[in-house]
């Protein structure tokens, strides 16, 4: 028996009764999503979390994620691995994707009235699908040549993380030290030690793109000398996609949890073993906040959504 039982009757009264989201649905850009379809999209993702997700939660708690310090590579549960893929095959990461990148255009509300769901069941399927997220930022902020990793993280549901915390700047982000040098060929050479790196590696992808803050050299102290980087796991080919040579990032360790043991919190180096590549987000250092205040400024990247979504 499942330990997870969704109450969608409950999901469908705050969404509709109590949040009138029919009042947004089958028209303007949701005109292709009604209530009817919303709900269908719903009851499936009931049927997906009671079974296929749950089924490994137990497993993946209590094997969890287990790391080669040989390699820097973390493996997972083959229980798991069936469930991320159900999850996968379902096409269900493509909620959370840019419509230009093959996304399917819905309201956060009925976004997050499946995400409770898959939260709820399994919470590790839920971090470790964030590529799908990340891609959007790749997307809306990346140079042309970013633009194709974004649709690679989509095409080949590639893995992402966000590398911020430090072991000597954690809450203080302005006091990061991870350093990055120009290359004559336009990439980027980082070092440096990041720590708590959520589902920082796994065998359930092909490729992980790392979002790294990290200091230009030159640049001044605090979060405004910061810039966002893309560095993936492995080196690819910029036109099909297909994996090259292991880059320079690698687990040094996984932290000890009370619980969700699946999810490899982990502490992760930079260009010890071999140079870090990376590629400068959009070609600009603007700060790191001020790239994500970017995002949600820039009204004419994204949808209009109304105060009550």
């Amino acid at each position: 028996m499942s330990h997870y039982r969704a109450n969608l009757k409950d999901i469908e009264f705050c969404l509709f009764d109590l949040l009138g989201r029919d009042s947004i649905l089958g028209k303007s850009i949701y005109a292709d999503l009604d209530r009817e379809t919303a709900m269908g999209m719903l009851e499936e993702m009931k049927r997906l979390t009671e079974n296929d997700l749950a089924a490994s939660f137990v497993e993946g708690d209590r094997v969890g994620a287990i790391l080669d310090k040989a390699t820097g590579d973390v493996t997972l549960p083959e229980s798991f691995k069936k469930s991320y893929k159900a999850y996968i095959d379902g096409d269900w990461g493509k909620i959370d994707v840019p419509v230009e990148l093959g996304g399917t255009l819905i309201p956060p509300s009925v976004r997050w009235a499946i995400a409770e769901m898959v939260l709820g069941s399994n919470p590790g399927v839920h971090l470790y699908s964030s590529g799908f997220a990340f891609s959007h930022v790749a997307y809306m902020l990346g140079t042309d040549y970013q633009k194709k990793i974004a649709k690679f993280m989509v095409d080949r549901a590639w893995g992402a993380t966000m590398m911020l915390t430090e072991p000597d700047a954690g809450s203080d982000v302005g006091a990061g030290r991870s350093k990055a040098v120009k290359q004559s060929d336009g990439t980027w050479h980082i070092t440096g030690t990041k720590r708590f790196i959520t589902s920082g590696d796994g065998d359930i992808y092909e490729n992980i793109i790392h979002f790294v803050l990290a200091r230009p050299e030159g640049h001044g102290p605090g979060t405004k000398g910061l810039s966002l980087f893309l560095i993936p796991k492995f080196h690819f080919d910029l036109e099909s996609g297909a994996i090259g040579k292991r880059n320079g990032v690698y687990v040094t360790n996984i932290e000890s949890k009370m619980g969700l043991n699946i999810s490899a919190t982990c502490e992760m180096n930079l260009g010890e073993k071999e140079p870090a590549v990376g590629y400068l987000l959009g070609e600009v250092h603007l700060g790191w906040l001020s790239k994500c205040l970017g995002i949600c400024q820039d009204s004419s990247a994204r949808p209009r959504y109304d105060n009550n979504d």
